[in-house]
């Protein structure tokens, strides 16, 4: 009887357990919270991004890789397509400038007139390779609407790199007064790279990166031709709340005027890989490492709060992370590596132009990097 009594209370015990209802609930997997942080900002609406590719590694190992949304209709970002990266470009631009120092071919103190004679009337021939690759040269941005006005007349048509001078306007400061942001920086600093080697830029940067460190999925645009699947880029042109697809815009007028200032093109996963060359590898010496992940100028802003050179110092989560964020006509991204922890991350999307995409990028990355810090 007692054996009974007590096979009866086990059954009802093992039973009662069995409801589901009273088990714990299962925690969300690191993978699925960042996905349904991409979910949550992806979407059909105004207020939402077309499409995202999302790459995290850990000091080189890439732990998550991410998308949602769209390329086009009925095709869905997928790992392998190549995103217009922008400033990130300008990472990339210093890195083969500072390699060029480590050669001995280049020295910081070189000033534009060592290198070229460019007869601009609003490019001090003083201005040194240092002081552009910061920001401190003083220049007017040369992608004025001037500019853009020939390009979309003759989409076909590339301008040549050296007549791109002629837009840059009235200088901001004097050279060495204070930082300010200009895109004509670097288009000094690429002529300056070729006529330091005597090759084209996209030539120099397959050459010394690409080729090197595997990165097969990095192209530079101006000079090179982007093999494999390239994301839709979307842009409201006309600023009437409406993205439109302007692939048939992408042709050689983009490609030569963007240059060194914006025209790299990658997938998320090499471009988080390329952070860690940079920030956590053998890319460039340490010394010159170092040079570029010194802040020169203090930024009054709570989150990208100081520059290097083409390096932004930004602020997450109480983190210091070094990289840039960028924007070209049709695409947006992040990238940024943390030297505590050894994480890299890049977000890439597909639009430009649209009234909350800036901030749901920056939301995306912030909480994201929430999420992975938070694991690690």
């Amino acid at each position: 009887m007692k054996k009974i009594f007590l096979l009866a209370c086990i059954l009802f015990y093992t039973c009662s357990n069995d409801d589901p209802s009273t088990d714990p609930p299962i925690e969300p997997t690191v993978e699925e919270q960042i996905q349904a942080v991409i979910e949550d900002k992806i979407g059909n609406d105004q207020d939402k991004l077309v499409g995202v590719s999302l790459s995290i590694r850990v000091d080189g190992d890439e732990l998550w890789n991410l998308q949602g949304g769209l390329s086009k209709l009925n095709e869905p970002i997928t790992s392998n397509m190549r995103f217009g990266v922008g400033s990130v470009t300008k990472t990339v631009v210093a890195a083969t400038i500072m390699k060029l120092v480590d050669e001995g071919v280049l020295n910081l103190d070189d000033t534009i007139g060592d290198w070229l004679t460019l007869n601009a009337p609003n490019v001090n021939d003083s201005i040194t390779i240092f002081q552009l690759l910061n920001h401190f040269a003083g220049l007017d941005d040369y992608m004025n609407p001037e500019l853009w006005d020939q390009v979309e007349a003759n989409l076909t048509t590339s301008i040549p790199q050296i007549d791109l001078v002629d837009f840059i306007g009235e200088p901001y400061y004097e050279p060495g007064v204070t930082h300010k942001y200009s895109n004509s920086n670097y288009l000094v600093l690429g002529l300056i790279i070729e006529s330091a080697t005597g090759s084209p830029v996209g030539d120099v940067m397959r050459e010394k990166f690409w080729g090197p460190l595997g990165l097969n999925n990095m192209y530079f645009g101006t000079n090179e031709n982007i093999i494999g699947p390239i994301a839709t880029p979307w842009r409201d042109s006309d600023g009437n709340g409406t993205l439109e697809d302007i692939a048939d815009q992408y042709d050689a007028a983009y490609h030569s005027v963007f240059f060194c200032a914006a025209d790299v093109f990658s997938t998320a996963s090499d471009l988080s890989m390329w952070a860690q060359h940079l920030y956590n590898g053998s890319a460039i010496s340490n010394a010159s490492r170092e040079l570029m992940m010194t802040r020169y100028f203090d930024i009054p802003d709570p989150i990208f709060v100081g520059y290097g050179l083409g390096v932004r110092e930004v602020v997450f989560h109480g983190r210091v992370l070094w990289g840039h964020p960028g924007g070209m006509r049709g695409y947006g991204s992040y990238m940024f590596y943390d030297p505590i922890s050894k994480v890299s991350i890049a977000m890439l999307n597909n639009q430009s132009r649209s009234e909350d995409g800036p901030l749901l990028r920056y939301e995306l990355v912030n909480e994201v990097l929430d999420i992975v810090f938070n694991a690690l």
